[in-house]
């Protein structure tokens, strides 16, 4: 089980890089703060974990087509309760929704972006709200659709076809900080 207490001190160290990702920082850490159990999707507001999957030189991008949203997104989604981190949760939900087991941690395992949105509501589910911590993952391995539910089909993208994709601005943001890091220094702490 995730201590709420862990990921606060992870987040301690993180810098937001932009006005949006400020306020997502301080609606992740009340809600840290607040609920018993922000972990599960029993809740309505509820932390995930997901995963900006690069090439090591940071050249391409693995990006999932989500079903139910219609659209292009990172992998990642909901904490299971034997996820030892939010990292572990990014990392399960990567290699469940890309097929790769060949993931690498880069960035020294710490937070790439952090994102809050709504999630539309399904017959089965009520609108809710994603507290969403992403990480940076590379692989020089090639993606097989492992066909979970909600994932349509998965692709490499360059840069330019992922903005073009239809990419929303914080993951935009997410793959610019990706592409950064990976072709700045090793374990380099992104800066803007």
């Amino acid at each position: 089980m995730i201590a709420s207490a862990a990921v606060l001190e992870e987040l301690s160290a993180y810098q937001p890089a932009a006005e949006g990702e400020r306020e997502s920082l301080a609606r992740i850490e009340e809600l840290l703060r607040r609920a018993a159990d922000p972990f599960t999707r029993e809740h309505r507001d509820h932390i995930t974990g997901s995963a900006v999957v690069a090439r090591p030189d940071g050249s391409a991008f693995l990006l999932v087509y989500h079903r139910r949203l219609q659209r292009w997104l990172q992998p990642g989604g909901h904490v299971e309760s034997a996820d030892g981190s939010v990292l572990a949760t990014a990392l399960r939900e990567a290699r469940e929704e890309t097929g790769v087991a060949a993931l690498e941690i880069a960035n020294g395992g710490r937070i790439l972006d952090l994102d809050v949105h709504p999630i539309p509501a399904t017959p089965k589910r009520p609108a809710h709200v994603h507290h969403d911590l992403r990480y940076l993952l590379t692989t020089r391995s090639d993606a097989t659709v492992a066909e979970p539910l909600e994932i349509e089909k998965v692709a490499w993208f360059s840069m330019d076809e992922a903005l073009a994709s239809g990419a929303d601005e914080s993951l935009a943001r997410a793959l610019r900080k990706a592409r950064r890091i990976l072709a700045g220094p090793p374990d380099r702490l992104y800066q803007i």
